[in-house]
């Protein structure tokens, strides 16, 4: 991993594209699964509860305000990465997270007493992140330059998150807040492809996406952070939009 620090410009889940307007504090839907804080088998409850919200989460849930979230979209992505193997500054712009739905719940482990939940999950289909970019800089020892198209696909991702809750009371009911979601993730493979480099020459361009491709590991392994970061942002804006709309004791009851 990189000595340097990186650090994310912007990274923003863009909220109105998640939710509509929703009533204060709404009723768990038909298809939600509550579970018992006293329950020996909690962790298998909130699992299968998982498992079952997600179908419903993809599709949106309008009674709770909420969009569907497959796509899900991060309306920008700033990485400025001055030293190093991988020296650029590339900005993504309107990017679109696709088969977030694949998703497959491991493990789950909450320890509702002081608020946190880990999860260890996997994907059964390739996150695929669509949308425009500019960058210009240097990749390992090849200049790079362009703006245009980009898509990356990242396959068996493999993530542990951890989600830090944080109880807070309006209007006399208990909601939970994301105080914070921390997503490390592993891929058997990433595959770029960049439009429109060194503005249009196709030869170029495409000696450029193969070399990128070929050295998947060493770019991964100096950007992985602001991916884990971005993902992490976006899951954390999803999880915010439901906990902010139904009251904890309608999630879990005692």
């Amino acid at each position: 991993m990189m000595a340097n620090i990186m650090k994310i410009a912007c990274c923003l889940v863009c909220v109105f594209g998640i939710a509509l307007a929703a009533p204060a504090a709404a009723k768990l839907p038909k298809g939600f699964v509550q579970c018992k804080r006293s329950d020996p088998k909690l962790n298998e409850c909130i699992k299968n509860s998982l498992k079952n919200a997600i179908p419903h989460l993809v599709k949106g849930v309008p009674s709770l305000g909420l969009y569907p979230i497959d796509p899900l979209r991060i309306t920008q992505l700033g990485i400025d990465q001055g030293t190093g193997p991988v020296s650029i500054k590339l900005n993504f712009r309107d990017l679109d997270i696709s088969n977030i739905g694949s998703i497959k719940f491991n493990e789950i482990y909450a320890d509702l007493d002081n608020n946190n939940i880990t999860l260890d999950v996997n994907f059964e289909k390739p996150i695929t992140l669509d949308g425009n970019y500019d960058i210009k800089g240097k990749v390992i020892i090849l200049p790079i330059t362009g703006d245009g198209l980009s898509k990356i696909s990242l396959d068996n991702l493999r993530a542990k998150i951890n989600v830090y809750l944080k109880p807070v009371v309006k209007n006399g009911n208990t909601y939970m807040d994301i105080k914070d979601l921390k997503l490390a993730f592993t891929t058997t493979k990433m595959q770029l492809k960049l439009d429109n480099l060194f503005k249009g020459d196709k030869a170029l361009g495409n000696n450029m996406n193969v070399f990128l491709n070929e050295n998947w590991k060493d770019i991964l392994a100096e950007l992985q952070i602001n991916f884990e970061n971005a993902l992490a942002a976006a899951f954390s804006g999803v999880a915010q939009q439901f906990f902010s709309r139904v009251p904890y004791n309608q999630v879990f009851i005692e």
